[in-house]
Formats: structure tokens, C-alpha cells, sequence
């Protein structure tokens, strides 16, 4: 749909019952499982102008007002499309019709692209959390909201399962990330029920085309792969939503036993320690080190060499991390 924004409700009074209530339990999901208080909050929304983006704009709205909060919508012109200009203008036609400021920025993102030597969807990316991060500081603002839904959240744990993600990473991507100031509200909501709502208030949306793009990985899992896993189960989604349930909890409890873990674990904590402890042990202290990923095999070397105590052992990570092996524990490192 790509209507004009026309007069969209400005609070849960506004709002029709059922979705009053829809609004509150996205608010109960920020509370119980994100563990992040709406009260006087200032939150940054990307807005694309697509469902996702603006069922959240809609949504969050209603609730920091209702919390004595703001929102401040953000848009990136990434210049990809025709018609990205006009995704821009709709942007801001659609925060106002919110009463809501909107703050939008032109980036050439192919041209950073070619120039960085990166490809297109990391640059888009980069230029994305840019935005969001000076529009944190721009508005002294508490968190960015995105609107990735349940239906991303299914595409997210088929490609880390195609990448070879380990548990309890490929329960897929986080509810809330720190380092970022960010969080994801509508993560278990199902896009149906997003589109139902613009549908029921009178929303409109705008359609990118690049969505159904088949050279991008994530658009072949949204196109081709995740409609034949729900022909198979019907309550595949519903799957998904438990999968990421017991892998945030199972999250939460490594990063805490793992917390504080620094570039040399002693041969006391290593000793005595289950294999999966251990593993985690070793990845948290290189993802400490700084970029590069902790691979999976390099990993159970490291173990194997240590089991078998062979003393001044280096294991090579990416990143240009290593692990050695020494009488009194693991001292780990990296070329900066």
C-alpha cells in the first residue's frame, strides 16, 4: 500500500479496543522480556516507511505518550531506488500526521559502498546505526526502536543455521542490544498481524520492491525457504518465538557466568570446569579482544590442546587473536 499517511490515532484512546490491548502487550513484551521501563522515555524509531516500521512509529507513539515519553522518527534516504525520495517525503508526511518530529538523512549508499570496498547491505547498515546514533545524541534520547518482527526473526535463525551458528546465538538476533541502545519491540509479533493493524486504524505503508530482490540471502529465506517450513508446520513461527525464548534466557545465563573474563583464564578455573562452560570461557575472553569471530572449530582445538596439556600450544583465531597454552592457564592475545 502506498496511500497517503492521511490521519493516523495519536494514542490508545484513539485506538479501536483490540488494539489498544495489542499496543499494551507489545508494552508488557518491552517490560517482562526486553526488561526496559517506557516511563519518560525519549526513543529514536527507524522509520523506512514500510509495515514493520510504521506499525512501531504507530505503536510507540500511543505508548510514551501514554508513559509521559516521545518519539522522534528517523528515516535514511539510502538513494538505491527511484523512488527513494519519495519514501523520504512520505516519512516525513507521516510523522506529521503524528505530531512527531522526523529526521531525515541522504546517504549515497552505493557510492560509499564502491568507495569503502564493502558490499551495498553492509554499508546501508553502517549508514542505518549511523543515523541512529546521532540521533540519540542530536535528541538526548533513551533507545533506537526497529521494527524487525517475528517473520524476520524466522528468516534470522535460518541464515545464522546456514552460516553455522552455535547455541544459543542461533536462536537469532537479540530483543535488546546494549552496546547499541537499541531494541526490537515487535520482535515476536507476526507481520500479519502488523499489516491487520494498519489495515484496522486506517495506516498506510509504502512497498520496497528490493524486499523481493532474489539476489540478496535473506530475501531467498523470505521467498523460497520459509513458506515451504510452514507448509510442513502451520505453527512454525510459533516455534521460532520458544526458540528465541529459551535462547535469551540461555544467553543470560552464560553471559553472567561468564562475565568479567579477561585475556588470561587461570588452569584453576579451567580445571574442574564442563566442556561447555569452558568453550565460553574462551569465547568471551576473544570477543573481548575486539572484531573477528570465535570460530566454533578453532575453538574445540584450543580445548583439545588444553585437555591434552600441551604446554606453549598457539591456537590462531581471526582477527589475528591467538590463544597459548601455558603451566599456569590460557593467556590470549591480539594484534591490533
Amino acid at each position: 500500500m502506498t496511500d497517503a499517511p492521511g490521519r493516523m490515532p495519536r494514542s490508545l484512546q484513539d485506538l479501536p479496543p483490540r488494539w489498544a490491548h495489542f499496543c499494551l502487550g507489545i508494552e508488557k513484551f518491552i517490560t517482562r522480556e526486553l526488561d526496559f521501563k517506557l516511563a519518560g522515555k525519549t526513543a529514536v524509531v527507524g522509520l523506512s516507511g514500510g509495515v514493520d516500521s510504521t506499525a512501531l512509529l504507530l505503536c510507540l507513539h500511543c505508548l510514551c505518550t501514554k508513559n509521559n515519553g516521545r518519539v522522534i522518527a528517523v528515516h535514511l534516504n539510502h538513494q538505491l531506488r527511484p523512488e527513494a525520495v519519495d519514501d523520504a517525503r512520505w516519512a516525513v508526511a507521516l510523522s506529521e500526521s503524528l505530531g512527531v518530529e522526523c529526521m531525515v538523512r541522504d546517504v549515497d549508499v552505493a557510492a560509499v559502498a564502491s568507495a569503502s570496498g564493502i558490499g551495498i547491505e553492509e554499508a546501508g547498515r553502517e549508514a542505518r546505526y549511523r543515523l541512529f546514533a546521532d540521533a540519540l545524541d542530536e535528541h538526548e534520547a533513551d533507545f533506537v526502536a526497529v521494527g524487525h518482527h517475528l517473520d524476520d526473526l524466522g528468516e534470522d535463525v535460518l541464515m545464522r543455521l546456514v552460516r553455522g551458528t552455535a547455541w544459543p546465538g542461533l536462536s537469532g538476533m537479540p530483543g535488546r542490544d546494549d552496546a547499541r541502545r537499541l531494541l526490537r519491540p515487535l520482535l515476536l509479533t507476526p507481520k500479519a498481524i502488523l499489516t491487520e493493524f494498519l489495515h484496522e486504524v486506517g495506516g498506510a505503508w509504502r512497498e520496497d520492491a528490493s524486499n523481493t530482490d532474489p539476489r540478496w540471502t535473506r530475501n531467498r529465506m523470505r521467498g523460497d525457504v520459509m513458506p515451504l517450513l510452514i507448509q510442513e508446520n502451520p505453527n512454525f513461527l510459533d516455534a521460532i518465538a520458544r526458540l528465541w525464548r529459551v535462547g535469551s534466557a540461555d544467553g543470560d545465563y552464560w553471559a553472567e557466568l561468564t562475565d568479567g573474563v579477561g585475556p588470561f583464564i587461570p588452569q584453576d578455573t579451567l580445571i574442574g570446569a564442563r566442556r561447555a562452560l569452558r568453550l565460553r570461557l574462551y569465547k568471551s575472553a576473544l570477543d573481548g579482544l575486539g572484531p573477528g569471530q570465535a570460530l566454533a572449530e578453532n575453538l574445540f582445538r584450543l580445548d583439545r590442546a588444553w585437555q591434552e596439556g600441551r604446554i606453549g600450544a598457539l591456537i590462531q583465531f581471526p582477527g589475528d587473536k591467538t590463544a597459548s597454552i601455558t603451566a599456569n592457564g590460557l593467556v590470549f592475545s591480539a594484534k591490533h
